[in-house]
């Protein structure tokens, strides 16, 4: 269906989205985070989700041909990157070698079941709840202090976004890579859109509001 409210809706919803996935990237430039590498990498999940998604909402011609295989690629860094995250965040060594394991995990499964969405749809749903676990602990941190540095505060947007993005991802998963079925390809398509609109939109705030250079923060400690 090409008419209608509904898909005039997840039009608006999914511009938006895609938008705002540009502006953890432009504030990371606009206030100079570059010395710290979990900022980046946070940005350039949101930037790679950005890129990822442009051409299929404005339909370009060339990307159906290709588009199954960017969806196999993303699919495979998308956890790696909040592994990173984690990493750079906490510097805690149980993150890198979660991340080796899961690294290992999708070499393993590709081998097994070749690089199709046959192996992509195990690697993505474990990724997923990992990155939901995950977020879900820093979170929970995060309110077991009574103060917090200016890092700390931006990781808790950071994470209260990635929990709404992996959370419906759940809706997401089940009818896009179990049971998919055209008739709610729509309702998933909006719940994915509007996933990606609130994480990036708390994200964006918390990169907007708290965030400073390391440099700065160190000089006011």
């Amino acid at each position: 269906m090409k008419t209608g409210f509904f898909p005039v809706l997840n039009l608006l919803i999914s511009i938006t989205a895609i938008g705002l996935c540009f502006v953890p990237m432009v504030l990371f430039w606009l206030k100079r985070l570059a010395p710290d590498r979990s900022y980046f990498f946070i940005a350039l999940f949101w930037l790679i989700n950005g890129i990822t998604y442009t051409p299929e909402i404005f339909r370009w011609e060339w990307y159906r041909i290709v588009s199954n295989d960017i969806t196999l690629v993303y699919n495979l860094l998308d956890t790696p990157l909040i592994l990173l995250i984690f990493y750079c965040a906490f510097r805690k060594a149980f993150f890198k070698y979660l991340l080796y394991a899961f690294i290992l995990f999708e070499i393993l499964m590709i081998l097994w079941k070749g690089y199709n969405f046959d192996s992509n749809t195990p690697i993505i749903g474990l990724g997923s709840l990992i990155s939901l676990i995950l977020n879900i602990w820093g979170i929970s941190m995060y309110f077991q202090k009574m103060q917090h540095s200016a890092f700390e505060n931006v990781m808790a947007f950071v994470n209260a976004g990635f929990i709404f993005y992996y959370g419906l991802f759940t809706v997401i998963y089940i009818f896009n890579y179990i049971n998919f079925s055209m008739v709610t390809l729509p309702y998933v398509t909006f719940i994915n859109y509007l996933s990606i609109t609130i994480a990036t939109g708390l994200i964006s705030y918390g990169y907007w509001r708290h965030a400073v250079s390391p440099w700065s923060e160190a000089n006011t400690n």
